[in-house]
């Protein structure tokens, strides 16, 4: 069987790996689909060491096979991977922060007994029960393959939080980007601003919900903003750029005692202006992952039509094009989110 890994700067290769094999705890799944991810790209990218676990976390497929002592499917589900419950063991749930939870963190982040050999840019995939959950039948094995990123989003509006009329800007027009500005509005904002240089991505914000959105390399572009939300600045900042300058940028559009929220993972060193940050008084928040209760909030939120991930879909490949899928990715502001499907 072959299996889609980074395996250095700008290379992604299909290599051989054993059929997987049903054992105590765990679930042989036919991969449907899986999206590329950011994280995905970055490392493909940078050539840093990637971890196989995580090479393709974003999948959906059919439980073929279910260990007697998995409860969380059965055979025929449609499953998806997601985050496991809190251990209730390590130190931290024990301090009685249950949500960050460092058993459950550690095999999100593809390390410990429960990471895969390998990730979902593959035909099938042997893993661990206690991190599968059922997909929704009201959802396309589509919109199924994009509801990880959803959880992301999710996760970083309840981490951040948001109140009724909230003027929020989001920075950063990437899949997580769009899909914090419809979980922003979905969450009561009043308005939201995206910021983002591509044409093409600035027109997909507009038709999935930003009350404004704006070219960040124009001239006016802050005057653009402040005169949209107030001359104060915004409620909320999310930066989903991952870019390190956009990070102290963020703060600029915060209004005092505004927010920062950090989605965007940064691959280098970010400067920032702190005397600007605490004479504003920002709180500053981040994110990072989802928990096991957001996977199905983002199903409903799809379902009932709050959260659109068709217009993100851009394209389907097939494992042999999974190359080509990557480069098209890093130089293509068109293509957006990328689903690879085993089958084809």
């Amino acid at each position: 069987m072959q299996v889609g890994l980074v395996t250095g700067k700008e290379q992604i290769e299909l290599k051989d790996f054993p059929e997987p094999v049903v054992e105590p705890g765990k679930v042989v799944v036919d991969i449907a689909y899986c999206g590329i991810c950011g994280t995905d790209l970055h490392a493909w990218l940078s050539g840093s060491p990637y971890n196989p676990a995580i090479c393709g976390h974003e999948w959906v497929g059919h439980a073929s096979e279910v260990h007697s002592s998995v409860t969380t499917c059965k055979e025929g589900d449609r499953v998806a991977a997601g985050g496991r419950t809190a251990c209730g063991q390590c130190s931290t749930c024990q301090r009685g922060d249950a949500e960050h939870c460092e058993t459950a963190f550690a095999a999100i982040c593809g390390m410990g007994p429960m990471a895969a050999p390998h990730g979902g840019f593959a035909p099938r995939i042997a893993f661990d029960g206690g991190r599968i959950y059922q997909v929704a039948p009201s959802l396309t094995d589509e919109q199924a393959g994009i509801l990880e990123p959803v959880t992301i989003a999710v996760h970083a509006i309840r981490r951040t939080g948001i109140r009724l009329g909230d003027r929020v800007v989001v920075i950063g027009g990437g899949p997580i980007g769009l899909l914090v500005l419809q979980c922003a509005k979905a969450a009561g904002a009043g308005t939201c601003v995206l910021l983002e240089p591509q044409e093409s991505r600035r027109k997909l914000a507009a038709a999935t919900g930003a009350d404004l959105v704006i070219d960040p390399m124009t001239a006016d572009a802050s005057e653009q903003l402040f005169a949209h939300v107030g001359s104060g600045g915004a409620d909320v900042v999310f930066e989903c750029a991952g870019i390190p300058a956009t990070i102290n940028q963020a703060v600029t559009y915060a209004r005092r005692g505004g927010t920062v929220s950090l989605v965007g993972v940064a691959s280098g060193k970010a400067e920032i202006e702190a005397a600007q940050w605490l004479v504003k008084e920002i709180r500053l928040q981040s994110s990072i992952a989802s928990l096991r209760e957001e996977f199905f909030m983002a199903q409903s939120l799809i379902a009932d039509g709050r959260i659109k991930t068709e217009p993100l879909h851009t394209s389907t490949v097939s494992l042999d094009g999974i190359g080509d899928a990557f480069a098209a990715l890093a130089r293509n502001p068109l293509e957006v989110k990328v689903l690879v499907d085993p089958r084809l």
